[in-house]
């Protein structure tokens, strides 16, 4: 069965991150992964603590599967966290997971759960810490029409 949603990442700020850069700091940028879907945040230069306070939109997001199963265990959201450089590629600074809230089409967008809370994400580069992300995460389904 298949269920058409839109997600919203709601990126607002990393802190603690680990200095990619000789200067000791980062240019960090965040990059979110939804199931086929990528989108990044703007580069912030030069600090280890950005805020972002940006809203990426991910349209037509397809799922299949039964709504309760969608609602009670959405897919997984990855978020990575990238040094940009002036000359080559982004370096990886480090990753972390997050499950959305999940509205479907016939529930009221109101409290307690929405607009869902700004939470701390552990970024982790391997086994180490590397920072959190506090961030918001919701996937509204799209009513069929």
């Amino acid at each position: 069965e298949k269920q058409v949603f839109q997600l919203r990442a709601h990126m607002y700020q990393a802190r603690s991150l680990f200095a990619a850069d000789s200067s000791g700091l980062s240019d960090p940028f965040a990059r979110v992964f939804f199931i086929s879907q990528s989108q990044c945040t703007e580069v912030l230069n030069e600090t280890l603590c950005p805020t972002w306070d940006q809203l990426l939109v991910f349209d037509n997001v397809e799922l299949y599967g039964e709504a309760h199963e969608m609602r009670d265990d959405p897919p997984i959201i990855v978020i990575e966290i990238y040094d940009q450089d002036t000359v080559g590629k982004a370096d990886f600074m480090g990753r972390t997971f997050a499950k959305p809230v999940v509205k479907m089409s016939d529930e009221e967008y109101c409290p307690p759960r929405f607009p869902p809370q700004l939470e701390y994400y552990q970024i982790y580069r391997g086994n180490a810490t590397a920072g959190d992300l506090l961030a918001a995460f919701e996937l509204l389904q799209v009513p069929a029409g």
